[in-house]
């Protein structure tokens, strides 16, 4: 009885180190992939596109700096919302270059400048 209690005991030791290395290595990985995806969504393209302003909103008080919410109708007929300070003076209407940044990951996101 005493063999066999031995073997049980060692076996359920083992199980819990197999759980916990198991855990470690699962959580490796998704860190891994975690940095993986951030490196690349940091490669960015610049490109310039053309648009008409077509909304001026002011930026909400809860932003921190004065300026405004700006929809651009793009060339290809998208909408895009892009975030201007107040020394830029954009008016509806006005045709615009705005800068498109394209991530590795495929994700685009505009800024005026």
């Amino acid at each position: 009885m005493r063999d066999e209690t031995k073997r049980k005991f060692e076996r359920a030791v083992w199980m819990q180190r197999a759980r916990v290395g198991a855990i470690i290595a699962v959580s490796s990985v998704v860190f891994a992939m975690m940095l993986a995806f951030v490196a690349r969504d940091a490669s960015v393209e610049l490109v310039r596109v053309a648009g008409s302003v077509t909304r001026v909103a002011p930026m909400p008080a809860t932003a921190g700096q004065p300026g405004y919410l700006v929809d651009v109708k793009l060339a290809n007929g998208q909408v895009a919302e892009v975030l201007v300070n107040q020394i830029s003076d954009p008016k509806v209407g006005d045709a615009v270059e705005i800068t498109a940044r394209r991530h590795a990951t495929g994700r685009t996101t505009y800024s005026w400048k």
